[in-house]
């Protein structure tokens, strides 16, 4: 034992007089680790961001839109060529399936004109049933959401999501107000709740939630519904009764076993894949430009150590002459590399998570600092230090002792 610390001591010794070198090699572990850390930071904070988007969406929802999913779709998903969706279709799924909580079936229309007094805007118009507010999670955070009274009087009523309000009103108290959608007015009876981006980079809050029956009759003039989202009393068996709700419409719409259904039925399951998929899909492009880096702060530390061995034959021919094995020599060398990884790796995994933490808490970009970042650091360092210290660590035991004694 008090020959490996009588080694280590050396080693340290023999790092310390030569800082120019030492600094080169840890400057070149720090930008490889500094990346390593940044690139897991903002994996992890992107895939914990995305997941939050998911179930924001609603973990115990499905959605059926119109369409097999294999037809001309727009933007969204939607398919508008197709008209399958109906309103005896939501009634059906809320008095047939038993594990059905509730119903929300809506109308939506994008890029709809709107305005106020001189300022004007559009926005995607949706008609919704009271419902909807519990099942999406997006009720108001001012004023009132559209009542029954509201659906059965066919009233002009319209809640305004945050960008709208910030666009047509700025800082002033939208509720009570008139706005003209589709030159047809419409009150302010309160704002909805900020919900942000969603998981495919748009923005929830650009939109006008009106009554469904109002969309229908009066705004839209269509009786066919746009999606139909379904909120389950039982998480557990939702794939159970994602089957039961395509019976059932297969049935309603007089669909044979063999025919396509002109219909769709999303589970949230397939969302939290598809966003794990995008998130791992990414972080496996950014790790392997991490990697590159720390194979590049590799290359540097071999070629450096291999000239500091070169410069150093005398040295350890001396050093040999009195004594030492090539074990010895090997691990001097090897402990050397791994000092250098180490200080680079430590001060790249802080300097690269405090770097993701400012980006973060400025809102820039989304990250998460934890220990997965240093344990990844450690384990990466000490394998650089082996894999190119190895070879270093043998040319230089392989130093003869009387070649190098006579040069």
């Amino acid at each position: 034992m008090s020959r490996i610390l009588r080694i280590a001591r050396e080693a340290m010794c023999t790092v310390a007089g030569n800082r120019i070198r030492f600094l080169m090699m840890v400057t070149a572990i720090f930008i490889g680790v500094t990346s390593l850390t940044m690139v897991i930071c903002f994996t992890e904070g992107t895939r914990q961001h995305v997941m939050e988007l998911v179930a924001r969406h609603g973990l115990d929802t499905l959605m059926i839109r119109p369409g097999s999913g294999k037809d001309s779709t727009d933007a969204r998903g939607l398919d508008r060529s197709i008209v399958s969706l109906s309103k005896d279709d939501a009634l059906a799924i809320e008095t047939s399936v038993p594990n059905v909580l509730r119903v929300a079936p809506i109308q939506n229309q994008r890029g709809v004109d709107m305005k106020y007094g001189e300022k004007s805007t559009t926005a995607e118009v949706f008609g919704v049933t009271p419902d909807w507010a519990v099942v999406r999670d997006f009720g108001p955070s001012e004023g009132m959401f559209i009542s029954e009274d509201d659906m059965m009087q066919y009233g002009r009523v319209c809640l305004l999501g945050r960008t709208v309000k910030r666009t047509l009103f700025g800082d002033v108290d939208p509720i009570g107000r008139t706005v003209q959608i589709r030159n047809i007015p419409f009150i302010v009876k309160g704002v909805l709740i900020e919900k942000g981006v969603s998981a495919s980079g748009k923005d929830r809050d650009d939109r006008i939630v009106i009554p469904l029956s109002t969309a229908s009759k009066r705004l839209f003039a269509q009786d066919y519904l746009n999606q139909i989202v379904v909120q389950v009393r039982d998480v557990r068996t939702i794939h159970e009764t994602a089957k039961e709700i395509e019976a059932l419409l297969r049935q309603k719409h007089g669909l044979g076993p063999d025919d396509v259904a002109d219909f769709s039925i999303r589970e949230p399951t397939e969302l939290a894949d598809m966003a794990s998929g995008t998130s791992a899909t990414l972080a496996s492009l950014l790790l392997a430009m991490a990697g590159i880096s720390m194979l590049v702060g590799g290359i540097v530390i071999m070629n450096v150590m291999l000239i500091s061995i070169s410069e150093r034959r005398t040295e350890i021919g001396l050093r040999r002459a009195m004594g030492a094995r090539k074990p010895d020599i090997m691990v001097q060398i090897l402990i050397e590399c791994l000092s250098v990884t180490m200080a680079g790796g430590i001060l790249g995994v802080l300097f690269g998570a405090g770097i993701t933490t400012y980006l973060s808490f400025a809102g820039i970009m989304a990250s998460r600092v934890g220990w997965l970042p240093f344990a990844i650091s450690v384990l990466s360092c000490t394998v650089i230090a082996v894999v190119f210290g190895t070879y270093p660590a043998k040319k230089a035991a392989a130093i003869d002792p009387t070649a190098a004694m006579r040069s």
